[in-house]
């Protein structure tokens, strides 16, 4: 006989099936929902150090890779201060940092004031105080982590004093300088405006003057990002591109293609503009043509900037597309420009027909995949220097010629100094060109120089593609290079090579190059080179072993002296 079940149990075993059903699509829809809000939000994909990590660096900085959902609004600095802490977890209490952020707003970076005790746990912390220029709240991020022990710290009979030049100029943002043959320094800005002063005997700055002869040829404010003296010392190279002003979220996005410039001006009184090359590309953001420098050969050589992250389109950089010109040292010969100028260097991509492989180009290019390369170091070595800023992670490298595309980097590369040789290629593709291969690509399963291990393995860098002379890690943007040349120190700096690092450390490095030109040792914490605010760039008054600093985050110029005292807690790196 088969069995009945009672009226109420049937309806019992049906509600509860409903039940359980509407409370899985409630649950659904709720992580949906949770889900949804995450990526919706700003967000830490991963720091260093890592959650974890049991030997950091002490004397490193710290830094975030993060997520941004919104187009164009990157880390908001003024909420870093609230937001991002470091904490002592022995002692329970704050660590004295800086706070910054880089120059696209994609990545947070702390710097510890003083070097971290060794073998101490510490927690670096990111709460939702911390926004993007949208107003966005990130996500809370924390991560935990002891330094390393047995790194020691030498006395060098090397220092410096900081001088602060507040009350003898005006405040602006400064990006570029040099000493002119006429004993001057001279300064571009962010806007366009050009100043000049006299150098007085203790290196201050005196009898400032101010010229607007870029402004007035453009009929407006332009990116001055750096200049060059003739080598007879009548005329001022000037690179220079479109100044977008910041938008409501604080970036600066929207520029046109094709409108960067090289120009001259007489040295005499900064008059008598003239347009020598225009039609250079223009990134979206803030890549363009940068500092130029003449080599030993007469030419005149300058990166010109990539227009994307890692080679392909990504929202970040507006979806530009690579130009043939773009993320590549250029190099102009004066003697081959044609009698009438300006020599309009538009290739196709823009309407133009410029080709820099014509057998009487006066611009052609000299080295390839050279993504941000700000400045140009001609060394008595020789060797043709520049720092590279990396990628932040989230761009996309594109695919060809048996390469595959990667459309999503999830690792920030690393910042280099790279010693440019002439045909070298060095790791950021261009499939204008039929480059396609990021770095060094992924030739073996073991450890490989700058290798990116989302290429399948066996994958090879290109033919000519060459190594960085060093690396220094991520985030730390480096961007200014003057060789040491002064005999203040005796020989104790000798060629050395100082370096402006914007972002992490927001200091000014020393590099020794060895015979090769590669770097063998690197020199951190000497006195009167630390705790800067992002500064860009630097130059050398040889004679009296003076540097001068152009904080662009603290719109100064900052003279640094040499001093008779020591520095007591360098730490020395023997690069292997």
């Amino acid at each position: 006989m088969r069995t009945k079940l009672p009226w109420l149990l049937v309806v019992v075993v049906l509600f509860t099936g409903v039940a359980f059903s509407a409370a899985a699509v409630w649950l659904g829809k709720m992580e949906s929902s949770a889900l949804a809000e995450r990526e919706s939000r700003p967000t830490v994909t991963g720091s260093r150090p890592a959650d974890g990590e049991s030997a950091f660096n002490p004397l490193d900085g710290l830094a975030a890779d993060v997520r941004l959902p919104t187009a164009g609004a990157g880390v908001d600095p003024e909420t870093l201060e609230a937001a991002v802490t470091l904490v002592d977890l022995e002692t329970g209490e704050p660590v004295k940092v800086l706070r910054n952020t880089t120059g696209s707003g994609d990545a947070i970076i702390v710097q510890p004031i003083n070097p971290l005790e060794q073998g101490r746990r510490y927690k670096f912390e990111i709460t939702d105080a911390l926004k993007d220029r949208s107003g966005a709240a990130f996500t809370p991020y924390a991560a935990e982590f002891t330094t390393a022990t047995g790194i020691k710290l030498e006395t060098i009979d090397v220092a410096f004093e900081k001088v602060d030049l507040d009350t003898e100029l005006e405040r602006d943002a400064f990006t570029c300088l040099a000493l002119g043959p006429d004993g001057r320094l001279y300064a571009g800005t962010f806007a366009g405006v050009l100043h000049r002063w006299d150098i007085a005997e203790n290196g201050t700055l005196v009898n400032g003057e101010q010229f607007m002869s870029v402004l007035a040829a453009n009929g407006g404010p332009r990116m001055i990002m750096g200049f060059a003296f003739s080598p007879d010392g009548r005329t001022l190279w000037v690179s220079h591109g479109q100044m977008v002003p910041p938008n409501e979220t604080g970036t600066i996005a929207g520029a046109d293609d094709f409108t960067g410039k090289i120009s001259t001006l007489d040295v005499a009184d900064l008059s008598n503009y003239t347009d020598v090359i225009v039609g250079l590309p223009r990134g979206f953001k803030d890549h363009l043509n940068f500092q130029p420098a003449f080599g030993p050969d007469g030419r005149l050589y300058f990166n010109q900037g990539s227009h994307t992250s890692t080679g392909s389109p990504d929202n970040k950089w507006g979806l530009r597309e690579e130009r043939l010109l773009t993320a590549a040292v250029l190099a102009l010969d004066p003697e081959a420009l044609p009698a009438t100028l300006p020599l309009d260097v538009t290739t196709e991509a823009g309407g133009g027909d410029y080709d820099p492989f014509a057998e009487d180009a006066a611009l052609r290019i000299h080295a390839t995949g050279i993504r941000s390369g700000y400045d140009m170091l001609w060394h008595s070595n020789g060797k043709l220097y520049s720092g590279i800023n990396g990628a932040a992670a989230g761009g996309k490298s594109p695919g060809g010629d048996g390469v595959p595309a990667i459309d999503n980097v999830k690792l920030t590369t690393d910042d280099l100094l790279l010693a440019i040789e002439a045909g070298g290629y060095y790791g950021h593709p261009n499939p204008v060109r039929g480059e396609f291969v990021l770095n060094g690509g992924n030739p073996t399963a073991g450890v490989d120089p700058q290798e990116i291990q989302q290429y399948p393995v066996g994958t090879q860098p290109l033919g000519n593609w060459r190594e960085p002379a060093f690396v220094f890690g991520k985030n730390l943007s480096p961007n200014g290079l003057v060789e040491w040349t002064s005999g203040v120190f005796g020989d104790e700096l000798g060629g050395a090579i100082l370096v402006t690092r914007y972002s992490a450390g927001d200091d000014v490095a020393v590099l020794i190059p060895g015979p090769d030109g590669r770097i063998t040792e690197t020199l951190q914490g000497v006195n009167g080179l630390t705790q800067f605010t992002d500064p860009l760039d630097l130059v050398l008054d040889e004679q009296r072993g003076h540097l001068y600093i152009a904080e662009y985050g603290g719109r100064r110029i900052t003279l640094v002296r040499p001093t008779d005292g020591k520095s007591e807690k360098v730490y020395r790196r023997v690069v292997e």
